[in-house]
């Protein structure tokens, strides 16, 4: 064998043992002298206008008209700034191999009003959540869609009014259909199990839309440990128990994109971690 083929079949051999490593599942286990990452989400200028939609052009107009409209448009205000920050923000640590316990509930997202909203008690965010990269983390993450949406006074839609909850995998500008489930009564709720082929690629995210009124969005991040935090309404945020060592650290808004810095966590320290959007 010619020096030339040795040298290849070392760097392969190589590579594939080092390959199990970048996609190793996430350990839990105690965290001694664990420290703190926190910071806040800032917007710098104005804050963007809200999305407008005709909603004489969707089905139920009277009933959906009720939230969020005004003079035949249905508004829709995707970025969101109070006081300087930026809400309905994901922070998070990319990559780390353990730490503490991760035990994350499921995603629960419901229709109300006509509005695709991440339920009460789930986080400080109707419009984002997380959702478990069941591939990556080594669970299975669940995620559940609630109609709660009804018009007594319309005979067709008395017992419900039809929403399709069609999920995408979204990077960048590409979309990839990975569920279309329709719930058109009241009270129904469907349950889906994440695929271990979704979000394969790094920063992808979920994005639920209703086939039947497409101003119903939500959005969910999908995570592969416990080191994340839905920021509050005026961009602050707390990451706790974190190990002590050198990390990606990333923030995820929906229509602003991803933004990332490294950061060192030192044991028993606070590390300061600030994001800024726009300008």
């Amino acid at each position: 064998m010619s020096k030339l083929y040795r040298i290849l079949g070392l760097s392969l051999a190589v590579g594939l043992l080092s390959t199990p490593l970048a996609f190793a599942k996430y350990t839990e286990g105690a965290v001694s002298g664990g420290g703190t990452i926190s910071g806040k989400v800032a917007f710098k200028g104005a804050q963007p206008a809200a999305k407008e939609f005709p909603i004489g052009k969707f089905p139920q107009e009277a009933f959906c008209s009720k939230v969020d409209t005004k003079d035949g448009t249905r508004f829709r205000q995707d970025v969101r700034v109070n006081g300087g920050g930026l809400g309905d923000v994901v922070v998070f640590i990319e990559k780390i191999e353990s730490g503490k316990a991760f035990k994350p509930a499921e995603a629960m997202i419901v229709a109300d009003q006509c509005r695709f909203l991440v339920a009460e008690g789930q986080g400080p965010s109707r419009a984002v959540t997380v959702v478990l990269n069941t591939k990556k983390a080594g669970k299975e993450g669940i995620i559940k869609v609630k109609n709660l949406d009804a018009d007594p006074s319309d005979p067709k839609t008395a017992e419900g009014v039809l929403h399709n909850p069609h999920g995408y995998d979204v990077k960048g500008v590409m979309t990839k259909t990975i569920f279309n489930k329709p719930v058109p009564k009241k009270d129904q709720e469907i349950t889906l199990k994440v695929k271990k082929t979704w979000f394969k690629k790094a920063d992808s995210f979920m994005k639920i839309e209703c086939d039947q009124h497409n101003y119903m969005n939500v959005w969910a991040l999908p995570v592969t440990n416990p080191y994340y935090a839905v920021v509050n309404d005026d961009g602050t945020f707390s990451i706790g128990d974190v190990p002590a060592g050198k990390y990606v650290l990333k923030a995820f808004h929906q229509a602003l994109g991803f933004k990332k810095m490294n950061i060192e966590v030192s044991g028993g320290g606070t590390a300061k971690a600030d994001f800024e959007f726009g300008g």
